[in-house]
């Protein structure tokens, strides 16, 4: 690997990629930023992938990266997992979309369960969205009560009563308020949000609204701000405060789910009421669900339920096929070696850093890291949200320049394909975007 000016960052990027520039105008003309999913719209455009084996990725000009994204932490086996391409093509021949019931929707509810013993009961849904929805809407029926109580910086999905206080200015420390929007065209919704990590705000929310809460509903860590981590004792604090006011808690493990074959919440021993699932339970497929105390979920009972759940392809036969296949092959050994990989990863970062002078808190556990560029602890959001992130937007098209597929927010998941050369090549190519970054210190036309 070379050395590539900081100030030459993006030419170099550009002169890699002019097919991906090209794809990205021609999009732009139909689609609304040139992209569906907001996430890949980024500057100068997104690199466009034309195919992915293992932990690699191919852009549309035949150029190779070390896949650090792989889907947004939804792919543990990486691209095109051998057992789980069988599974698939196996059951696509058995018929697409066959719109009745299989067996195999019992046998993944019964892994799961036995992985995630709090789910007595489960659904399938398409999308972690769904699976948020249907949660809190099963919450909200079970309790009779409307409001939620989530955590700033918190991302659950594009449903209107979770879309709050996502990016929106820091609370005080201790503070809890309303929720603020993060989107035009929301309904008004009665949504509380705190700070996370913050027990004095939540125990305010609720001695002012205690009767009026629903539900909590909170991820391990947030996977859309830092990483930040639930301390020690957090969730535990959390479902004991809820049902304290007859409230309950929902774990959302969409993306923490990837830390152990029971999620975090083994790791936190704590037993939420709720659960929801996704990213890694589809092996590439839309897939996700949601599940919790048989009480709670009986709502979703008989012939003419209390909450009826449809979806035309909810519970298809492809996606189950390629989820128990994916979920099948993640077990004790699989984890203790990504355990292993992204301790390793996360020392290897703050080195680099440390070595160029550069202040930077690596959050992340297991398999996951973000590269926050604020001296640490960022134990919320409002520490997070303080970063210096002009330099890792240098930094990073750096890495993207020299092969490596990263978040444009600094967080990277590892996949169970990777080797110890593929994580010495990422430590190496981050030596030299920072290197770079630092001593072109210059904004990135």
């Amino acid at each position: 690997m070379t050395n590539i000016p900081a100030d030459a960052a993006t030419r170099a990027l550009r002169k890699r990629t002019t097919s991906s520039e090209g794809s990205y105008v021609r999009a732009s003309g139909r689609i609304p930023a040139g992209v569906s999913r907001q996430t890949l719209a980024y500057a100068p455009y997104p690199v466009f992938a034309e195919r992915g084996s293992g932990q690699y990725l191919w852009d549309v000009d035949g150029n190779r990266y070390l896949d650090l994204v792989n889907n947004y932490t939804s792919l543990i086996h990486g691209h095109a997992h051998g057992p789980t391409v069988e599974a698939t093509i196996a059951e696509l021949r058995r018929g697409g979309a066959l719109g009745a019931p299989c067996t195999s929707e019992r046998e993944f509810a019964d892994l799961l369960t036995e992985r995630f013993p709090v789910m007595e009961r489960l659904r399938f849904a398409l999308s972690g969205t769904e699976a948020v929805a249907f949660a809190t809407r099963a919450a909200r029926a079970f309790t009779g009560r409307k409001r939620l109580l989530k955590f700033e910086g918190g991302f659950h999905g594009s449903g209107d009563e979770v879309q709050q206080s996502i990016g929106a200015q820091p609370l005080p420390p201790g503070a809890f308020g309303p929720g603020v929007p993060n989107s035009a065209g929301l309904l008004d919704v009665p949504t509380l949000v705190a700070v996370y990590n913050d027990r004095a705000g939540v125990r305010r929310a609720f001695a002012e609204h205690g009767s009026e809460i629903a539900a909590v509903v909170v991820e391990p860590f947030l996977g859309n701000a830092g990483l930040v981590t639930a301390e020690p004792g957090f969730l535990a604090f959390l479902a004991e405060h809820a049902h304290r006011h007859g409230a309950l808690l929902i774990v959302d493990e969409i993306q923490s789910m990837r830390l152990d074959t029971g999620g975090a919440q083994r790791l936190h021993g704590v037993v939420p009421d709720l659960v929801t699932l996704g990213k890694i339970m589809g092996g590439g497929m839309p897939l996700a669900a949601f599940g919790g105390r048989e009480e709670i979920m009986r709502a979703f009972d008989g012939f003419a339920p209390a909450i009826a759940q449809t979806g035309t392809f909810t519970a298809f036969n492809v996606g189950l096929a390629a989820g128990l296949a994916t979920v099948r092959h993640f077990g004790a050994e699989e984890v203790r070696a990504l355990d292993h990989a992204g301790a390793r990863v996360r020392d290897g970062i703050a080195k680099v850093f440390t070595e160029h002078g550069l202040p930077v808190t690596v959050n992340g556990t297991g398999s996951m890291f973000n590269i926050c560029l604020i001296e640490g602890p960022v134990r919320d959001y409002r520490t997070w949200r303080a970063a210096d992130d002009r330099t890792w937007t240098r930094v990073r098209t750096g890495l993207l320049a020299r092969g490596v597929h990263i978040n444009a927010r600094g967080t990277g998941c590892l996949s169970t394909p990777m080797t110890d050369t593929d994580l010495d090549d990422f430590l190496t190519a981050l030596h030299l975007a920072v290197g770079d970054a630092t001593k072109n210190p210059e904004p990135t036309p």
